[in-house]
């Protein structure tokens, strides 16, 4: 099926909100059946909420809804991945890892993995609903990850690696027309090598000037192929890059959150985060300067661009 997209409005908004909250609503159900009921039992509810939720986005889809039928579609599949691990679990041969995290090689877990893969990919092809695209990729991240590393340095280079080959599917999506499908496994692309060289450069002052140059050089090939997404995670590189000199500068001990996500000033200069501050005006003045060289880096972006899209004048 061609993929489907419903253009921004009020309305739409709306949709994705509520079908959002309805796959949070599911996925928390299944955990209260799960500590409610036997193994037996838990499968008999995960069969029957999969069921429902495949009957209305096959009912949806059948009066032309694409879009509501795509977001039940996802919470679908998660339906299906959690009956199936009920299903294994109740057989006996699903494994209880303690610890999350890619340690050691248990195959039926594995197998729910790649389960998750197939089942997103079957609901792509009937639904082409293209926020399945991000659930197969992540999904194979995580498959690919958890088979042929054992955690640790080596997992992260397995990751940049799948990021690098996520990036070449989206670049051949692009030229095949599929930009939607492709916005999703671009955002898969950035995340993956993102995260494999935060796991790498995460410590020291230069560590942090190598995210900071790997943030420029995300905008850089956003600008590149039109993608705004490397542009995003590129900006909030730099930010985290700031958020490490501005916790140095400031002496603002033990407050540097490097994960943090969209939250770049969650530290506090008053000390609230351990030790007293002796220089409060360095994190003020980190951040002014970080946001007037992103500032710049948007009108060189727009000014390179108004030749082909006039708005880009009104930065």
């Amino acid at each position: 099926m061609e993929t489907v997209r419903a253009p921004w409005s009020s309305a739409a908004f709306l949709l994705y909100l509520g079908g959002l909250t309805i796959f949070g609503a599911t996925i928390s159900l299944l955990s209260v059946q799960s500590s409610e009921h036997g193994a037996a039992g838990f499968v008999v509810w995960a069969l029957l909420i999969f069921a429902v939720l495949a009957v209305c986005a096959s009912a949806f889809r059948r009066r032309g809804h694409f879009v509501t039928a795509g977001l039940f579609a996802l919470s679908s599949v998660a339906a299906f991945v959690v009956f199936a691990g009920a299903l294994l679990n109740w057989f006996g041969w699903l494994p209880h890892v303690d610890s999350p995290g890619f340690r050691g090689f248990h195959f039926w877990l594995l197998v729910l993995e790649l389960l998750t893969v197939i089942a997103a990919a079957y609901a792509l092809r009937i639904f082409g609903f293209p926020l399945l695209v991000l659930v197969i990729a992540a999904a194979s991240w995580y498959f690919t990850t958890d088979l042929i590393s054992n955690g640790g340095d080596w997992s992260a280079i397995v990751t940049i690696a799948l990021g690098v080959i996520f990036l070449l599917v989206a670049a051949g999506l692009d030229a095949r027309g599929s930009q939607v499908r492709a916005f999703w496994v671009h955002v898969v692309a950035g995340l993956t090598i993102g995260g494999g060289l935060l796991w790498f450069f995460h410590k020291g002052d230069f560590d942090w000037i190598l995210i900071a140059a790997s943030g420029l050089i995300y905008i850089a090939l956003g600008d590149r192929l039109w993608r705004s997404s490397w542009v995003v995670l590129g900006g909030w590189g730099i930010l985290q890059a700031a958020t490490h000199y501005a916790d140095k500068w400031a002496d603002i001990n033990g407050a540097f959150l490097p994960f943090v996500f969209l939250f770049p000033f969650g530290f506090s200069f008053d000390g609230g985060y351990g030790g007293q501050p002796r220089h409060q005006w360095a994190g003020p003045l980190v951040f002014g300067l970080t946001g007037l060289a992103l500032v710049g880096i948007a009108l060189l972006l727009a000014r390179r661009r108004r030749a082909v899209i006039p708005a880009a004048e009104l930065l």
